[in-house]
């Protein structure tokens, strides 16, 4: 399996010991893989509100990828149309 960016892994009894530093994490955008005699067995990933994601998350993502090329190109979409939230 392929990591995400930002994916981290904490086993259970390090999460049984002491999760604040995970939770915080996870506040931060972080995502988390618990596992449990070395297998995965739960993802730990941000709260999301609506399955709109904001321009400005998508930026901050793909900051984080280092892929410029798709940046430029989802930046010039967003000169072009009008990205409203649809769902609101």
């Amino acid at each position: 399996m392929i990591p995400l960016v930002g994916e981290h892994s904490i086993t259970v009894g390090q999460l049984r010991q002491n999760p604040t530093k995970m939770l915080a994490d996870v506040q931060d955008g972080e995502h988390y893989v618990v596992t449990s005699h070395g297998r995965p067995i739960a993802d730990v990933v941000p709260h999301v509100e609506s399955g709109w994601v904001s321009v400005d998350r998508v930026a901050q993502l793909l900051q984080r990828s280092g892929d410029d090329e798709w940046a430029r190109e989802l930046q010039a979409d967003r000169d072009e149309h009008d990205l409203r939230d649809p769902w609101r």
